[in-house]
């Protein structure tokens, strides 16, 4: 009984989170379809814990790709940045190094999109963050300056 109802809790959560995002491109690297879920470090928050951030929801992935990753998932954080109302893109010899793109949404309900890139000879490290709630992105900066 224990397992079904772990079973049934899992995938709940992965519906949600799916609902999450799904209007971003970058939504179908965080379901799994671009690197294997087992491919890829996890880490999803939503809870009390992050009421001091003014956020309301936390969701990275972090995982190893080769070169067509990395052209999939440039091109999905890239068809993001056009629709962002705000954003930061820094590239290196046309390679996406990193992006912080943020999405204003009605009565602060805004959601963030940070990607960083660190290339290396047997590949490409990869972390991609989705964050929502009423959080501003200075509200953000401030607080990881303060955090140093």
């Amino acid at each position: 009984m224990k397992r079904i109802i772990l079973i049934i809790a899992t995938l709940l959560l992965a519906a949600w989170t799916a609902s999450a995002q799904r209007n971003l491109e970058v939504g179908a690297i965080f379901d799994g379809k671009v690197v294997p879920p087992k491919a890829m470090k996890e880490t999803f928050i939503k809870s009390a814990q992050l009421d001091p951030f003014n956020l309301e929801r936390y969701h990275s992935v972090s995982f190893t790709g080769d070169d067509r990753v990395l052209k999939e998932v440039s091109r999905r954080v890239l068809a993001d940045a056009e629709k962002a109302t705000d954003q930061e893109i820094h590239m290196n010899e046309g390679d996406l190094v990193y992006a912080i793109l943020t999405f204003e949404g009605a009565n602060r309900d805004n959601q963030f999109v940070c990607y960083q890139c660190v290339s290396k000879d047997g590949g490409h490290v990869i972390t991609l963050v989705y964050m929502h709630g009423p959080a501003t992105l200075d509200d953000l900066k401030r607080l990881f300056k303060t955090k140093k």
